[in-house]
C-alpha cells in the first residue's frame, strides 16, 4: 500500500537519505582516523578497517533489510535509525578511544592482528550496521512511493553518493582543521535528530507522524543540551588520559596529516604520530648515530639535506659541522609547534640558526624538484611501515638522490635490525632494500645494530669500515662523541659483524627490487612486523605468499568465476543470477581501483591531502552521475542486457586505461604536466571509475529486483546493496594487504581486469539478456 503523501513532498525526502550518505562518509573519516592512531597506522591497518566498516554495513543492508517490509513501511524504521545513530555515532569514538586501555595495550605498543579486527569490529559493527539497515528501509520507502521495484535501489544508491560526495568534501577541508571528532560526530548526531523529525514530517501517514516527532523532539533536546554542556570534551580528556596510561601527556594535536602526542618522563619527551613512537628527546645515542656515521664518511660536507627528525636532535648534530646550508624538510607543520612549545630551547634553537632553511612539504616532492647540489643527504623517517615511507626507499628515489648529490655525495637512512642475529623476515626486508639501493650506489655500507645505518654513494669517494679512521675524523673536527668513537665502534664494526651483515643482505632467498610500483619492501617490513606474533594465522599467510601464489590464487579465482558464469549464463534465468556476480565484481573493482589511484597519486606526486579529497569526491561524482544516467536510460531501454554487457566491457578495459595513464603521468617531469596529471588526469580517472560503477550497480539492481514481489522491497533492496559491500570488502583486504605490495600496480590491473573479463563470458553467452527488454 502506498504512502499517501503528494509528489512534492515525495522529492524532498531524498534530503535524509543523502543526510545518510554524509553521515556514513564523515563518521568514516573520523573513525578511520582514530582506529589508526590506535592499529598502528599503515595500510595493512586502513585495509582491516575498510574490510570491518564495509562488511558490518552489508550485515545491517543484508540481513536486517527484510524487517523494514515486515513493518510494511521503511519509514518508521527510518526513523528510529536515525535517533539511534545519532547517539551511536558520538558513543563510537569514545569505545575506540577505550580500546588500547581495555585490551591491556600499552601506548606505543602494535596491537597484534586478531585484537585489531575483533576490536575494530565490536566498535564498528553498530553505526555501520545502522547505515546499511538505513539502505534498505530507504528502498522500501522509495518503493512505497513509486510502487516500481526496480527503481528504489537504484535512488537510494545515487541520492547517498550526492551525501557522500558533500561530506567528504567538508570533512577535508573545513570539519577536521576546525574540531575533534568528538565535536564533529556529535554535531552529526544534533543533525541527524533533526533529519529524523524531517523524515517522519515527509513520509509517517498521520497516525504515525506524531509519535516520531515526539521521539525527534526527545533526541534533539538531550543532544542539544550534552553540546552546550561540554560533555564530550570533558569525556575526551578522560579517555586520552586512559589511553595514555603510565605517560604524562603534555600535548596532543591532529593535523591533515594524522595525530601528534608528546609526553614527558622525567627531563625526557617523547613524540608519538599516530600512537607509534618516532624519538625522544634527548636520546643522544640515536642523533649521534643517526647524523655521525654519514657525516664523517664526507671529508668536508657544506650543503646537507635532512628529511624528517631534525628537531630530535639531528639538527643540532648537523650543525657542529661547518656546513653553510642545511635544508631540513618536515612534512607536517604541527610537529614543529609542538617542539617549539615543549622541547628545551637547546632542541629547538638550531633551526633557528641562519644556515637552516625549513620546508614544510613532503620529502619526496622536495627531492624530485630540488635545484640544489647536497653533499649529504640524511634521511631520518624509519621503517617504510605504510606505502608513503616506502617512496623513500624505492629505485626511483635513489636515482632522484644521486642526481642532486655532488660527486663523492652521501645518502643515509637507518632501518631497524640487530646485530648479531636476522631472523628471514628481517633479512628478506633489509636485503630487498640494499639489492634497490646498489642498483643505484656502486658503493654501499650497512653499518649492523639495531639500526642498521646504509650508507651510500657514487664510489669516487671510498667509505669506509674502519672505526680507527672514523674515530680520527671525529677528534680531528674536535666533536667529544659518547657512541660514534673507538671502544663503541671496534665491537660495533668488527669484521665479524660486518661479514655477518654482507652474507645475510646478499644471500636471501626471495629476490626483489623495490620500487614505486611494486612497493615490496613495504610488504617485507609487514611480514617483518607481523612476525612477532608468532601465533596469528595472518602472520603465517604473509610469511608464505609470494608473487607467484597470488597471481595463482587470481588465476584460479578468475577461471572459477568464468565457468560459473557460463553455467548461469546458460541457465534460463542466468541473466537475474548473472547480476549478482555483476554487483560483486563491482564492488570489488571500485575499492581495488580507489586504492589504485590513492598509491598512484601520493607515489607520483606526493602525499597532498587536499588533493586526495578530490580525488574521493571525484569517484562519489561519477558514481551519482553514472546512477542518474542508468536511471534515465531504463524506461527508454529496449534490452537492458545489452546496455549491461557493454557496460562490464568497460569495466574490463577501464583497468589498462588506468594503467597508461598512471604511467603517462609518471613519465611526465615538467611543471605543465605535473599540473596536468594531478590536477585533470587524477580527477577523471575516479570520476570514471565512479560512473562505471553507478552506472552498472544501478542496472543490475534493476535486473536482480524486477519481478520480485513488491513486499521484500526492503529485503531485495538491502541484499544486493550487501552484495556490492561484500565485493567491496574483499577488494580492501586483497588490495592493501596482498595485491599491491606482492605484484604492484601493473599486476593488481590486470587482475582486476581478469575478474571481470570473468563475469563478462558469463553475460556474453546469456541466452536470456532481452530479459528485462519490455519498455518501462
Amino acid at each position: 500500500m502506498k504512502t499517501e503523501i503528494p509528489s512534492g513532498i515525495k522529492r524532498l525526502f531524498f534530503l535524509p537519505v543523502a543526510l545518510t550518505g554524509f553521515a556514513a562518509i564523515v563518521s568514516q573519516i573520523v573513525c578511520a582516523r582514530e582506529l589508526l592512531t590506535v592499529f598502528y597506522g599503515n595500510e595493512l591497518s586502513c585495509a582491516f578497517i575498510l574490510a570491518t566498516w564495509l562488511i558490518a554495513g552489508a550485515t545491517g543492508s543484508a540481513l536486517f533489510g527484510r524487517i523494514s517490509d515486515r513493518t510494511g513501511s521503511g519509514a518508521g524504521i527510518f526513523v528510529a535509525c536515525q535517533l539511534i545513530l545519532s547517539i551511536v555515532l558520538p558513543l563510537t569514538v569514545a569505545a575506540i578511544k577505550s580500546v588500547k586501555s581495555v585490551t591491556g595495550m600499552n601506548p606505543g605498543e602494535i596491537m597484534p592482528f586478531f585484537p585489531m579486527i575483533i576490536s575494530s569490529l565490536l566498535v564498528l559493527l553498530p553505526s555501520c550496521a545502522i547505515l546499511g539497515f538505513m539502505f534498505a528501509a530507504g528502498c522500501r520507502i522509495f518503493k512505497d512511493f513509486s510502487g516500481r521495484e526496480g527503481h528504489g535501489a537504484g535512488k537510494v544508491y545515487i541520492t547517498e553518493a550526492i551525501g557522500s560526495a558533500a561530506g567528504g568534501l567538508l570533512t577535508s577541508f573545513v570539519l577536521l582543521k576546525l574540531f575533534g571528532p568528538f565535536q564533529i560526530m556529535a554535531c552529526l548526531g544534533l543533525s541527524l535528530a533533526i533529519a529524523a523529525a524531517a523524515t517522519a514530517t515527509l513520509t509517517a501517514g498521520s497516525k504515525n507522524r506524531l509519535k516520531y516527532l515526539s521521539a525527534s523532539a526527545v533526541f534533539i533536546f538531550l543532544e542539544a543540551a550534552a553540546l552546550a554542556s561540554g560533555v564530550w570534551p570533558r569525556l575526551d580528556a578522560y579517555l586520552a588520559a586512559r589511553q595514555w596510561h603510565g605517560y604524562e601527556v603534555v600535548a596532543s594535536g591532529s593535523s591533515i596529516y594524522g595525530n601528534i602526542a608528546v609526553t614527558k618522563s622525567s627531563s625526557q619527551y617523547s613524540f608519538f604520530n599516530n600512537g607509534l613512537h618516532l624519538y625522544s628527546v634527548p636520546d643522544r645515542r640515536a642523533s649521534e648515530e643517526a647524523v655521525h656515521f654519514a657525516m664523517l664518511e664526507h671529508r668536508g660536507p657544506e650543503n646537507v639535506l635532512l628529511i624528517g627528525g631534525g628537531v630530535g636532535g639531528l639538527a643540532g648534530e648537523i650543525l657542529r659541522y661547518p656546513v653553510k646550508r642545511l635544508d631540513y624538510v618536515e612534512i607536517d607543520p604541527l610537529m614543529i609547534r609542538m617542539a617549539e612549545k615543549f622541547l628545551p630551547g637547546s632542541y629547538y634553537a638550531p633551526l633557528e640558526d641562519r644556515r637552516v632553511f625549513l620546508h614544510f612539504a613532503d620529502g619526496r616532492a622536495y627531492v624530485k624538484n630540488a635545484d640544489i647540489s647536497y653533499d649529504v643527504i640524511i634521511v631520518a623517517l624509519g621503517d617504510p611501515y605504510t606505502a608513503q615511507l616506502n617512496r623513500f626507499y624505492t629505485l626511483e628515489f635513489f636515482e632522484e638522490t644521486r642526481k642532486i648529490l655532488k660527486r663523492g655525495g652521501i645518502l643515509s637512512f637507518g632501518l631497524s635490525s640487530s646485530e648479531s642475529y636476522m631472523s628471514r623476515e628481517s633479512r628478506d626486508f633489509l636485503g630487498s632494500i640494499y639489492r634497490t639501493l646498489v642498483l643505484s650506489f656502486p658503493d654501499v655500507l650497512v653499518i649492523p645494530g639495531e639500526t642498521a645505518y646504509f650508507i651510500a654513494s657514487d664510489g669516487t669517494g671510498p667509505l669506509t669500515y674502519d672505526h680507527a679512521a672514523i674515530t680520527d675524523r671525529a677528534y680531528a673536527k674536535g666533536f667529544d662523541l659518547k657512541y660514534v668513537r673507538d671502544y663503541y665502534l671496534s665491537s660495533r664494526l668488527s669484521e665479524e659483524n660486518i661479514s655477518f651483515v654482507r652474507k645475510s643482505l646478499v644471500d636471501t632467498s626471495r629476490q626483489g627490487v623495490n620500487s614505486d610500483f611494486k612497493p615490496i619492501s613495504y610488504y617485507f617490513d609487514m611480514v617483518f612486523w607481523s612476525a612477532r606474533f608468532k601465533d596469528s594465522f595472518f602472520t603465517k599467510a604473509l610469511r608464505r605468499t609470494d608473487s607467484g601464489i597470488v597471481l595463482s590464487v587470481a588465476g584460479a579465482a578468475a577461471l572459477a568465476l568464468t565457468v560459473l558464469g557460463v553455467w548461469l549464463g546458460l541457465r534460463e534465468d542466468g541473466f537475474r543470477s548473472l547480476s549478482v556476480m555483476v554487483v560483486a565484481a563491482n564492488g570489488f573493482s571500485q575499492i581495488v581501483s580507489q586504492v589504485v589511484i590513492l598509491l598512484s597519486f601520493q607515489i607520483i606526486y606526493g602525499y597532498v591531502y587536499y588533493k586526495l579529497g578530490f580525488i574521493m569526491t571525484s569517484f562519489m561524482i561519477g558514481l551519482a552521475i553514472g546512477g542518474y544516467r542508468a536511471i534515465r536510460a531504463i524506461p527508454k531501454t529496449d534490452n537492458m542486457g545489452h546496455r549491461v554487457v557493454a557496460a562490464q566491457l568497460c569495466m574490463c578495459l577501464y583497468p589498462v586505461i588506468l594503467l597508461q595513464a598512471i604511467r603517462l603521468a609518471s613519465a611526465s617531469s615538467s611543471d605543465g604536466g605535473s599540473w596536468i596529471g594531478s590536477n585533470i588526469v587524477f580527477t577523471i580517472l575516479p570520476l570514471i571509475s565512479g560512473f562505471t560503477g553507478g552506472y552498472i550497480f544501478t542496472l543490475a539492481s534493476k535486473i536482480f529486483l524486477d519481478g520480485r514481489d513488491g513486499s521484500s522491497a526492503g529485503k531485495s533492496g538491502g541484499l544486493i546493496y550487501g552484495i556490492d559491500l561484500i565485493g567491496s570488502c574483499v577488494g580492501a583486504l586483497v588490495a592493501g594487504t596482498f595485491l599491491v605490495p606482492i605484484i604492484g600496480i601493473p599486476g593488481t590491473c590486470f587482475v582486476m581486469a581478469g575478474i571481470n573479463g570473468a563475469v563478462l563470458a558469463g553475460l556474453a553467452i546469456s541466452r536470456d539478456r532481452n530479459i528485462c527488454g519490455l519498455r518501462r
